[in-house]
Formats: C-alpha cells, structure tokens, sequence
C-alpha cells in the first residue's frame, strides 16, 4: 500500500515523532522514507511590501544550509533502530509548496508531518503548513501531534 513515504522536518518535537512513525509504517509495509528539510525563504523577508528581497551572502547560505543539514542528523539520530531506507532532502523554498510540489511530481503514497498548535485565531487568518498539505495534497497525509 506505501511504498514512499515523504516526511517533512523542521526539528520540532512534532516532526521527530512524524519521521519516527513514518519510520514505523515503512517498516511494516517495506517501504522508503525522504525526510524533507525546507529552508524556508519567507521567513527570511520582511512584512513591508516595498521592501525587496533579502540580501543572503554566501556565509548566511552556508549558516543556513549547515541548520538544515544539522536538522536532518538530529531527526536521523532520534530514530529508533530500524531496517528503512531512508533518504534525506534540504531545499530552499516555501515548505508548503515545496511540499506540495514533491508529493505532486513524484509518486509518494503518503506525507507524514508534524502538526502545529496554532491558535485558533493564527490557524484562522495563517493557516499552517500541515493545515494547508492536508487540503493540498493528492495522497493520503497523517499529521502526528
């Protein structure tokens, strides 16, 4: 039934639970697990329209890339043992459509992402990512609290 499996991380709690359950369903159903690291550029710009975009020199590059990369180890080394391939990602992007972008052009059967306690008001007016991958996504999603 799953054969890829696509586990978004952002070194929160959450996402270390969803990689260790994606983890657990590969398992049981011999299947692959991509854990996916966003850079997330809009946090990176300002609210002020006018403003252009971010100057990002190649030392804040490396900074950021060397977070991601210490993110993906992290939720690597909090896995339990197992026998999953496991495959590892870090881009740069804005994580919903980076998210959406992957489940659309390569074929996984399930994402398995950590959700968020927003507000009630923030999820309202923001939404969050997992809220919007879950309205997004052409396969099944399980959000791991």
């Amino acid at each position: 039934m799953f054969r890829k499996i696509l586990v978004p991380i952002d070194g929160s709690k959450h996402s270390m639970m969803a990689a260790a359950h994606a983890v657990d369903i590969a398992e049981k159903y011999h299947a692959a697990v991509t854990l996916l690291h966003v850079i997330n550029i809009s946090q990176l710009t300002g609210l002020d329209i006018m403003q252009g975009p971010p100057l990002i020199t190649e030392g804040m590059s490396d900074k950021l890339n060397e977070a991601g990369q210490a993110i993906i180890a992290e939720t690597l080394k909090s896995l339990p043992p197992h026998g999953v391939t496991i495959n590892t990602e870090l881009v740069w992007g804005s994580p919903e459509a980076v998210i959406i972008s992957r489940v659309k052009s390569e074929p996984y059967d399930l994402v398995v992402i950590g959700s968020r306690g927003l507000s009630a008001l923030s999820g309202l007016l923001l939404g969050s990512v997992s809220s919007r991958v879950v309205h997004r996504a052409p396969c099944p999603v399980m959000l791991v609290k």
